[in-house]
């Protein structure tokens, strides 16, 4: 069954021949016209098709508030101190940030969202039209340079585009996307970068005979990009991920599609109305890291942080305001702070949100007691 993308990327390929993989998710995830992320449609939260952690309760952005506190502290509490938040979602992030920061901090922070679909910024601006310190940019090349700040990215190295490869008969050949009777179909073919066997090499990857991997060029570079982009702070990268010798052990790789009918592993079928990811390769993100002259803390589990930076402590409020709601009969705002308590189990779950993972990249700055765990 064809749709409007897949329909214009047969008469693509048709006319140009069949493209990598990485190019197909490119134009899956963000063409302008028909790509999952570009419609403006909502992705994330309980009218998406997967609930990120800023969705599950305000309280992973109240948390990470402090965090983002400590790291102002690290660079002298500065005067104007900027956040930017690449892949806002719905901007729940950005809004329990900004409800929970207080004193001189909350004076400091300027806070801006990097969103290219102009849909999903107006609905963003709902959200956060009682913060008027937030602006927006389409794209990371409209920032310049950052003084002092934060770069935070959650769950976006997972959708940037993988080149995939297998091994067969003592060499590497990438899958392509070609097209049979008006089909989009796989294909292997010769690498279509030198830099992907580049990658294996610099990474130490070795693939077994019918092993497949992802290569994530495009995320060295937007790693790069990031911190090139700042002075003092820290770009902080939270995702699903696993170094290149976990990666390894799983020689059906990681990539993985979500959409309303549910998870599948058909990245070619009805693109455009399906997320596709893929885990972050922490081995490439850390190098990248360090070689653009960040230092390197991490990967860090998000439960791990989550407790360091008070998760047991507010659910202990919580508890207290449960069982005073429950003796006064408020039995409504007893179920509501109860909910938000198994919120909070959730985003420590090391089956689930809680199997997320942080790696940092600090620049001038000493690493902030939370992430010394």
């Amino acid at each position: 069954m064809s749709n409007a993308l897949s329909t214009q990327l047969v008469e693509r390929i048709r006319r140009d021949g069949p493209m990598p993989f990485a190019a197909y998710m490119a134009q899956a995830l963000y063409s302008p016209d028909h790509g999952y992320y570009s419609t403006g449609k909502a992705r994330t939260g309980w009218a998406g098709h997967f609930v990120t952690s800023p969705e599950l309760d305000p309280a992973f952005g109240a948390l990470w508030a402090r965090g983002f506190s400590e790291i102002w502290e690290a660079t002298g509490t500065p005067d104007v101190f900027e956040v930017v938040e690449i892949g806002p979602g719905e901007g729940g992030f950005a809004a329990a940030v900004l409800s929970s920061v207080t004193g001189p901090f909350a004076r400091a922070l300027r806070y801006r969202l990097v969103e290219r679909s102009p849909v999903a910024t107006q609905r963003q601006r709902e959200t956060l039209k009682d913060h008027p310190e937030v602006t927006w940019v389409t794209s990371l090349n409209e920032i310049g340079r950052i003084d002092q700040g934060i770069i935070i990215a959650n769950e976006v190295l997972d959708n940037l585009p993988v080149h995939i490869v297998e091994q067969h008969a003592g060499h590497i050949q990438e899958i392509w996307v070609g097209e049979k009777d008006g089909r989009l179909v796989p294909l292997l073919n010769v690498p279509s970068n030198p830099d992907i066997l580049g990658f294996l090499t610099r990474h130490n990857v070795s693939l077994r005979n019918g092993s497949r991997f992802e290569v994530g060029l495009a995320a060295e570079t937007f790693v790069r990009q990031l911190v090139g982009l700042l002075n003092w702070g820290a770009v902080i990268l939270i995702d699903y991920g696993a170094t290149s010798a976990e990666l390894m052990a799983r020689p059906e790789g990681t990539l993985v599609c979500y959409s309303s009918a549910g998870p599948d592993a058909s990245p070619l079928e009805q693109p455009g109305e399906k997320d596709i990811t893929s885990h972050a390769n922490w081995t490439a993100v850390a190098s990248a890291l360090d070689a653009a002259g960040a230092e390197v803390i991490g990967p860090l589990g998000q439960r791990d942080i989550l407790v360091k930076l008070g998760l047991a402590e507010m659910d202990l409020v919580l508890r207290e305001e449960h069982n005073k709601a429950m003796l006064k009969g408020k039995g409504a705002e007893a179920v509501r702070i109860l909910s938000r308590r198994q919120a909070l189990g959730a985003l420590a779950d090391p089956g689930g949100l809680g199997g997320l993972q942080t790696i940092f990249g600090l620049k001038e700055v000493v690493a902030p007691r939370f992430m010394r765990l």
